[in-house]
């Protein structure tokens, strides 16, 4: 039921790309709800489901790891922001506060961006990670998560790189496809840690979908943040990105191999 569940919100947000191909980049990103609304179709016991999405049995892992997840983000964006200086990719903007402007309209309300990265984490990660784990090793677990989350973004990169006509498309859709593969093991170490609740993996996602346009710009829009360059290089989802997260995914699988 993994795969199928999987394979439906791929399906799906490519059905959704297609049809609404001439509809702007922010009403695109409702698919990031797509996840949890194919949900009730899976979900085989939904008191057990919801409690656990809530965290009531585990509120002190939960606040551990949501704060651990918002270290990490600034961790990993400033990590790109000191690889991208030190390998000449990037320069910073002369405008101090142009870095705002890059954050995706859809995300620019804190609660607004918060609910959808929950509508794409309770799928991902509450529901499709753990049912993996039941199945497979922690390593191969979240490299197959990592993999379909990444193929859950190239749809819409498709579309926008065609649009933006941007130099170098087919690099940017791999390499921010691969750093989605990548940041996913850390988002699935945070899911794991804090008891597949909600909280955690999803204020990741929504501060890092703030924190990484606002620094290093949107690898989606070509927009740039505080610090400038081509985005497939310097973006916390271009290469840079990749670079930085392949550690941290080494040691997320350490980790889990011998706690799990």
């Amino acid at each position: 039921m993994c795969l199928i569940f999987a394979a439906c919100v791929l399906i799906l947000t490519v059905l959704w790309i297609y049809i609404g191909k001439d509809w702007s980049f922010s009403f695109l990103a409702n698919a990031m709800f797509f996840p949890t609304l194919l949900l009730p179709l899976f979900v085989e016991n939904y008191v057990e489901f919801i409690i656990t999405i809530t965290g009531i049995n585990e509120i002190q892992k939960s606040l551990l790891y949501s704060f651990v997840a918002i270290i990490a983000v600034y961790v990993l964006v400033y990590g790109c922001v000191a690889l991208g200086i030190l390998l000449s990719w990037s320069t910073k903007v002369d405008t101090p506060t142009q870095g705002g402007n890059a954050i995706h309209e859809h995300n620019s309300d804190i609660i607004g961006g918060f609910l959808r990265a929950a509508g794409e984490e309770i799928g991902w990660r509450c529901y499709l990670l753990p049912c993996l784990l039941s199945i497979y090793s922690p390593t191969l677990a979240l490299l197959i998560s990592g993999i379909i989350w990444g193929l859950f973004h190239v749809p819409v990169m498709i579309l926008l790189t065609y649009k933006l006509k941007v130099p170098r498309p087919y690099l940017t859709i791999f390499v921010q496809s691969l750093s989605c593969v990548l940041m996913a093991y850390l988002i699935g170490w945070v899911a794991v840690k804090s008891k597949f609740s909600l909280w955690a993996c999803s204020i990741l996602h929504c501060v890092w979908n703030r924190v990484n346009p606002m620094i290093l710009g949107s690898i989606y829009t070509q927009t740039p943040g505080v610090y400038k360059g081509e985005q497939w290089k310097i973006n916390g989802e271009g290469l840079a990105g990749c670079i930085v997260f392949l550690p941290v995914a080494l040691l997320c699988v350490y980790d889990l191999s011998f706690t799990m």
